[in-house]
């Protein structure tokens, strides 16, 4: 079954924020987590706690932020906030 809408676009077409979001959060823990290898002194203890902090806050900008740009699936809206429905021309299969 498919939804209706007139923005449809090919699955594969779509954008992903949330691995977008993912790859965000990732790359500024990569970043931190090397400093203390390129010489900025860090102590094992700081490293440590920025590690912990960014690893959460890294969840919640997926939750905040990836939440707002995907379609639930349990109440699915397009972008105006107009329900989408099944689309009943398909055949059934």
């Amino acid at each position: 079954m498919t939804m209706t809408n007139a923005n449809h676009r090919d699955p594969a077409d779509q954008p992903r924020p949330l691995r977008i979001i993912a790859a965000g959060t990732s790359a500024v823990t990569l970043i931190l987590g090397g400093l203390p290898t390129v010489g900025v002194p860090l102590t094992p203890e700081v490293t440590g706690w920025l590690m912990g902090v960014i690893g959460a806050l890294s969840g919640l900008a997926v939750a905040l932020f990836g939440e707002r740009k995907v379609t639930p699936v349990a109440s699915p809206r397009d972008q105006d906030g107009h329900a989408l429905t099944p689309d009943t021309s398909e055949a059934t299969r």
